[in-house]
């Protein structure tokens, strides 16, 4: 059973740290779950207890600290012993197996940066173990792996890098044309219809840029974990009504119905109501995209996990945005939330920002599930599958924690 507490996911708090607080939770059900998964094995519950406290002070620290107190404990635990290193061979993977388990039920389907973490860490102890027990081809392919990772997290980082530059680039001479946009607004008489609607069409553009621009800079500063959250008491009602009169204009040109079913108490929580504004619009505006002319966007909300309190959460509330849209596979439920990853053929991709299946970065979905997250929520989608015949439709879950006070770290 969950225990609320170590949920709230503060943007302050170390990656090494949130998992260990999980961990101290989970550590007696993990570890009688490997006992019975590798009944037989040398290793008794004394030394398996022993190293489960490796996994929980180690996994989140840097790559040189881990190795060092891995090799430590080695020594200290296998010692030469071939024999016992096969059998930790195996022990580490069913321990990995019931720790990726347990992961996605307190973390969320997507496991986020604790699921890196751990498969970081049980890559570099196989490592150590199987060249012990004498496989070195095991022991080869293992560091292989790791090097692939390690050159993966090496571009992730160069991206992140070049994303943040390009941003900031950008924006000086976007400045300068909004500048000059707005001085030939001042200029120009208002009875020059032509030449003010090719100016409204300039402004349109160079605003669409900034707000791609404004989503850059976002999705790295989630990446860094310094997103900005300024906590607040206010309505979740009244934000998504916000979110949802901001798209107005937008689902009355593409023909698409916007049904807000707010059925039940009004619900008041902690968090940043423009960060979550922007969350939700976020999804309205995929929900929009993906759905054809003449469907329905439909909002609700639930109250849910209501036993799971503590002495700041008192449950959670889940904010839920259905559509009669093209679908998703099963395959991509999860990757859609990745960085630049677009639903469809971008060859195939309309210009605009909402209509069906339009252009775009990529970057709404991650965006959201950043600030969801930032707030210790989560946020996921079910959906029956792909079909852009029969329109099967996606169903997005936003799930927040109802704050009984306000979070002291911002």
């Amino acid at each position: 059973m969950l225990v609320a507490g170590w949920q709230e996911r503060v943007w302050g708090q170390t990656l090494s740290d949130r998992f260990a607080s999980w961990f101290s939770v989970q550590r007696t059900i993990i570890l009688d779950q490997v006992l019975e998964r590798a009944s037989g094995l040398l290793p008794e519950s004394e030394g398996i207890n022993s190293f489960l406290s490796l996994v929980q002070e180690t996994v989140g620290l840097k790559a040189s600290t881990q190795l060092r107190k891995i090799q430590s404990w080695i020594v200290k635990n296998i010692g030469s012993d071939q024999q016992l290193a096969l059998d930790w061979v195996t022990l580490l993977r069913v321990s990995k197996e019931v720790i990726w388990d347990r992961l996605p039920i307190d973390f969320g389907p997507a496991g986020g940066q604790e699921w890196r973490d751990v498969d970081r860490f049980y890559t570099r102890a196989l490592i150590e173990v199987a060249r012990l027990a004498g496989s070195s081809e095991q022991g080869e392919m293992l560091r292989y792996m790791a090097d692939l990772r390690q050159q993966t997290d090496g571009l992730e980082k160069s991206k992140n890098s070049f994303i943040s530059v390009a941003a900031h680039e950008l924006r000086t001479p976007l400045t300068i044309l909004e500048g000059y946009a707005n001085m030939l607004r001042v200029e120009i008489p208002a009875d020059m219809e032509r030449v003010n609607l090719l100016l409204d069409g300039f402004e349109n553009g160079t605003r669409r840029l900034r707000e791609i621009i404004n989503d850059m800079v976002d999705v790295v500063m989630i990446d860094m974990q310094s997103l900005s959250i300024s906590y607040q008491l206010f309505s979740v009602e009244k934000v998504i009504r916000m979110a949802a009169s901001n798209l107005e204009t937008a689902f009355t040109d593409r023909n698409v119905t916007l049904v807000m079913d707010d059925a039940g108490d009004p619900t008041r929580i902690y968090g940043d109501a423009n960060r979550l504004l922007q969350a939700f619009t976020k999804v309205l505006v995929n929900g929009l995209k993906y759905t054809p002319d003449g469907g329905q966007v439909t909002v609700r909300r639930e109250l849910v996990r209501q036993s799971e309190t503590s002495h700041d959460i008192k449950g959670y509330v889940d904010v839920i945005i259905s559509d009669t849209g093209i679908g998703i596979d099963a395959e991509d439920v999860e990757s859609i939330f990745g960085k630049f990853v677009v639903g469809t053929d971008i060859a195939l991709h309309s210009s605009g920002k909402t209509k069906f299946k339009g252009g775009g970065p990529g970057l709404g979905l991650p965006i959201a599930r950043g600030i969801i997250e930032a707030h210790g929520g989560r946020i996921w989608v079910e959906s029956p599958g792909a079909n852009e015949q029969t329109y099967p439709g996606s169903t997005f879950h936003i799930e927040l924690p109802i704050r009984v006070n306000k979070p002291e770290i911002e």
